[in-house]
């Protein structure tokens, strides 16, 4: 039978790696990757958003939730389940993440319980989700653990039946720039007849 395989992505820790690698990821790739040919039942990305009576609209925070919200939907039509948390904003301005680890943990833990998977991928280096790893093991699934070196956890990285450093893996997933459509020879000739034109004008006027 066909190992039957979920992915669930902590995307604030994803992000920290990413961002100290100061690269971009096609997330479809990047699922594709860690999939390996096996079935894939779901992967999961978890993350936390502001609420919007928490920003105020035209400023720069109020961009940044339209771009994550916008991220966010283009992992849905990939066929990424996205599940957020609210941030709470605290009286000095700061946001505080909340329940993500723990919507995570939950799902992880009661879909093993229902044998809706064979082997879990934890995209994340959370020492926090260690019990859960173990709760899940318990239950006889396998736990394969994938994350960049910078947000690696040791502890994490022992308890699971696997790791996968994705540091050396990024050439696979990473998004590939979009590249200039190539000019047609039609259309710089006709530039140059354009500039030629103008520049006859611009003699008449000048000389």
């Amino acid at each position: 039978m066909n190992e039957r395989l979920m992915i669930f992505i902590d995307g604030s820790n994803l992000f920290h790696g990413i961002r100290y690698l100061n690269i971009k990821i096609d997330y479809s790739k990047l699922v594709e990757f860690l999939r390996e040919g096996r079935y894939l039942v779901r992967a999961y990305f978890y993350t936390a958003v502001p609420q919007e009576k928490d920003v105020k609209k035209g400023t720069p925070e109020w961009d940044s939730l339209m771009r994550q919200r916008r991220f966010l939907d283009e992992l849905s039509f990939m066929g990424i389940k996205v599940k957020t948390a609210n941030l709470r904003k605290l009286p000095s301005g700061e946001y505080l993440e909340k329940e993500v680890d723990i919507m995570l943990a939950t799902d992880m833990l009661s879909l093993a319980f229902l044998n809706a998977y064979d082997t879990a991928v934890l995209v994340s280096g959370d020492s926090d989700f260690i019990h859960t790893v173990e709760a899940v093991q318990s239950l006889g699934k396998r736990v394969e653990n994938a994350t960049f070196k910078k947000t690696s956890s040791y502890n994490l990285r022992k308890a699971c039946d696997r790791f996968i450093l994705l540091d050396d893996y990024i050439d696979v997933f990473i998004m590939e720039e979009k590249k200039p459509l190539p000019v047609k020879a039609e259309e710089v000739k006709g530039e140059e007849k354009e500039i030629s034109f103008f520049e006859k004008i611009k003699r008449l006027f000048t000389s």
